[in-house]
């Protein structure tokens, strides 16, 4: 029994480090370099790393072992060492990859591997329902019960961490689970789908991507904001699209936004993602965060009590995954210091955490920290001037604003005296930069770092 609650904390913290990953490199990089890693456990301040052959470890290492260090610092709580070895399951596998071709320096995903697979952890039955989830989940529902019937496509948004990819994996597990036949059930984000396109055009494979795609009994597709802007893609998606709702297979999208607030969509497919059923994920009220956290402690055998699970609840509202973060972060303490868990050791334990929640930027000191990295006068960027750098640091603050700050589109463009569609379109464009753009990545995470130092110096 101590063995598999063991195991449980360790997949719980595999979890919550691999998902502060897929924030800063992406979903298409993070699917490609950092899922076909598995976690072996953490002993004396090492986390043994599993990794599928040679070459795969020695590009993870010299690549994304900071990043992994990181990572699990950070989760833990303590300087943490990452080491990187061989599965041992693949042993016969990986003599074929060395003597084997190798992936380029910039690899894309073939048609036929790298697929995302349905989270195991990410079922009805683990999904907790409240009052800001609870029409996304009874429509998730019909449409497991009905495919092709009900609802298609179904659409569903909200926030980074609210639960948008739990509901639909969940959704997809039923659609195997109750098939009268073997159903074909496709899971990806959409930057996903825009890398297998890429590749089946570059090696003249479009037939066999075609023959993937517009066969499938369901297309669930996550983060469909990232289509916006490319317009290959999009051609590609709209005769996928029609092909898999003229048949009645059932679509299922999911978005951090509305259709009609993504911009740079084509209007043929904004008309189609907004023809069937659109609900909203928000952010977990009180009791439901109460519930989340008992439900979760349960399930990594964690003996929490009540008084310690009201003081996670009230004090991290921002959303799910935060949540988790703090379960694993108790456990990993637990652990470490042989200690019972009460409210006085959650209070320890969680102190910058916590404080983190009750320390976020407003809009004016983002605007001050970003006029200062790039070396601009603060009243240009809030000025109505136009060349390229002075509007490039201006998106960049209002990503940032968008990202730190609870502002709407709406308040964060009236500080800059633009509309909210301005905002918007900064927003995805410096996001999609900074997935494609290490360098990049690394400035804007060196400024939110000189923000979060000097919210919690100030708070």
């Amino acid at each position: 029994m101590a063995q598999t609650s063991a195991q449980r904390q360790a997949d719980s913290l595999w979890q919550t480090v691999t998902t502060r990953l897929r924030a800063t490199l992406g979903p298409v990089e993070h699917a490609t370099w950092i899922e076909p890693l598995t976690l072996v456990g953490v002993e004396q301040g090492t986390a043994s790393v599993a990794a599928p052959n040679r070459f795969f470890r020695d590009w993870v290492s010299e690549r994304y072992l900071k990043r992994l260090q990181e990572a699990f610092s950070t989760e833990l709580g303590q300087a943490t060492a990452v080491k990187l070895t061989l599965s041992k399951a693949n042993t016969s596998a990986n003599a074929q990859t060395e003597h084997g071709p190798q992936p380029s320096a910039n690899p894309a995903p073939s048609v036929q591997h790298w697929q995302p697979r349905l989270n195991p952890r990410y079922t009805f039955a683990e999904f907790v329902v409240g009052s800001s989830n609870q029409f996304a989940h009874a429509a998730a529902l019909a449409v497991a019960n009905q495919p092709g019937e009900k609802y298609n496509p179904l659409f569903i948004y909200g926030g980074v961490g609210l639960g948008k990819t739990h509901l639909v994996t969940a959704l997809g597990h039923q659609l195997l689970a109750d098939a009268g036949r073997p159903r074909k059930v496709l899971f990806m984000p959409a930057e996903f789908f825009m890398n297998e396109l890429i590749s089946s055009l570059r090696r003249d494979r479009m037939t066999e991507f075609k023959e993937k795609f517009r066969r499938a009994d369901a297309l669930i597709l996550d983060d469909v904001q990232f289509l916006a802007g490319r317009e290959r893609t999009q051609e590609e998606f709209f005769h996928t699209f029609n092909s898999l709702h003229a048949d009645r297979h059932q679509i299922v999208l999911t978005s951090d936004k509305v259709p009609r607030d993504i911009p740079d969509l084509e209007e043929r497919l904004r008309n189609r993602f907004e023809s069937g059923l659109i609900a909203d994920v928000g952010a977990p009220d009180l009791e439901t965060r109460v519930a989340i956290v008992q439900k979760k402690a349960l399930a990594e055998g964690l003996e929490i009590p009540d008084d310690a699970i009201l003081y996670i609840a009230q004090n991290v509202s921002s959303n799910v995954r935060e949540l988790e973060g703090c379960l694993t972060r108790l456990a990993a303490f637990a652990s470490v210091n042989h200690a019972p868990i009460t409210l006085a050791f959650a209070r320890q334990a969680l102190h910058d955490l916590v404080r983190r929640q009750h320390t976020k930027p407003d809009v004016e000191q983002v605007q001050r920290a970003v006029a200062e990295f790039f070396h601009i006068r603060l009243s240009d960027l809030k000025s109505k001037r136009r060349t390229q750098h002075i509007a490039f640091c201006r998106q960049v603050a209002m990503y940032l604003c968008r990202k730190l700050t609870e502002s709407s589109f709406p308040l964060i463009g009236a500080h800059f005296a633009r509309d909210h569609s301005t905002v918007i379109h900064a927003c995805n464009l410096i996001e999609r930069r900074a997935a494609n753009d290490p360098a990049f990545r690394q400035s804007i995470d060196k400024i939110e770092r000189r923000l979060t130092s000097a919210s919690q110096a100030n708070p």
